[in-house]
């Protein structure tokens, strides 16, 4: 399935809000599990560890999001394959075989 440049534009930037979302948040729990440490709390480990997994969150979508831009990119159009490239003659050493299977040579 083929998506539209405006739904790959809004899918991308989505992402990036989202993953910007996640780092704060991961910030915003470092912090937390920095004080916890510090006053003694049990659940520093804890802490410590939603922060790390919304990190990975937030660079999973900022990567998805880059991935998403760069299919925005023009290519260049490539030679498909059409019936008339088939051709029913004998074919050279270096071109595919025909349709029976014989590359053209006795």
């Amino acid at each position: 399935m083929r998506l539209s440049r405006p739904r790959i534009v809004l899918r991308a930037l989505l992402l990036l809000l989202g993953g910007a979302v996640m780092l704060w948040r991961a910030q915003g729990a470092r912090s937390d599990a920095r004080a916890a440490l510090a006053s003694g709390a049990e659940d520093a480990q804890l802490l410590s560890r939603v922060a790390l997994v919304e990190l990975l969150v937030g660079l999973l979508a900022l990567g998805a999001a880059v991935l998403a831009l760069l299919a925005l990119r023009r290519r260049r159009p490539r030679h498909t394959l059409r019936l008339s490239d088939l051709g029913t003659g004998a074919s050279s050493p270096g071109e595919p075989a025909g349709r029976d299977g014989s590359t053209g040579s006795p």
